[in-house]
């Protein structure tokens, strides 16, 4: 069974608008998202119903360090298929999204040069709040998380291509144009309105929820961004760290502290 014709990658942190970007991707391109396939969930249950390769994949990639090992290479190769020939009909390529610093576009690139790939950043601070709004304080493994995001942020930085989550929703069509333009498909004006059209039905609160999409929800109705919820220790951290400022400026995030609400304290 031949593999895929094109395996597509979305790497960004959590809470970064990660799921909406594939989801709607994955609507416009008629292609299956293969949602956090490299673990650390086994997936094979509702509501992805992956293979059982994937929990083969995971377990394989779990055991070589959540690095991409050559044993990895085949199993990675089966899931995308298996994903792909399941899809109805059975699609031509395949969108593998990657919320994790395990691994990057660079490894990605060394032992599948013919896949394409894309870093999605949104404003890290926002990104935590989104956590820490909802309680999942667990989520940071107690503590800012400024390793995991700096990690991505320089995938990011490296990335002519990349992605700033903000612009989805302030011009969502350049947004869908660059992330298309990023993977090598064409941008055209009806793949675009298909991905601005789900994207602007759906509200992807949790990759764990039903593929993560509750049709109705307003996007616009994002709870990390009606309430503040960040220690204010980890918001002096970022705002003073030198890569996150480099990011920030990129980006076009303040950097100065009133650029942001009051914090909760320590």
């Amino acid at each position: 069974m031949p593999s895929p014709s094109r395996v597509c990658w979305l790497f960004s942190p959590i809470r970064s608008g990660s799921s909406i970007t594939v989801y709607a991707a994955g609507a416009a391109l008629g292609w299956p998202v293969a949602d956090e396939v490299f673990g650390p969930w086994d997936r094979t249950g509702a509501p992805y119903h992956y293979p059982r390769s994937q929990v083969t994949l995971l377990e394989a990639f779990k055991a070589a360090g959540e690095r991409l090992v050559p044993k990895i290479v085949p199993r990675g190769e089966t899931v995308f298929r298996e994903i792909a020939m399941a899809h109805k009909p059975p699609a031509s390529g395949v969108i593998s999204k990657h919320p994790h610093a395990s691994i990057g576009p660079e490894d990605v690139a060394r032992v599948w040069p013919d896949h394409r790939s894309v870093v999605l950043l949104r404003n890290p601070l926002f990104a935590l709040n989104s956590l820490f709004v909802r309680g999942w304080d667990d989520a940071t493994g107690g503590g800012d998380m400024l390793g995991y995001f700096s990690a991505i942020g320089r995938h990011w930085l490296a990335d002519p291509h990349r992605l700033v989550y903000e612009d989805l929703r302030k011009d969502p069509a350049t947004y869908f144009g660059r992330l298309f333009a990023a993977w090598g498909e064409e941008a055209s004006p009806g793949r675009v309105e298909a991905a601005i059209g789900y994207a602007q039905q759906h509200y992807h609160h949790s990759s764990k929820s039903t593929a993560g999409s509750q049709p109705g929800d307003s996007p616009d109705a994002v709870r990390s961004e009606r309430a503040w919820a960040v220690p204010e220790p980890i918001v002096e951290t970022y705002l003073a760290d030198p890569l996150m400022r480099e990011v920030f400026a990129l980006a076009g995030w303040p950097t100065g502290r009133d650029g942001y609400p009051a914090a909760r304290g320590g």
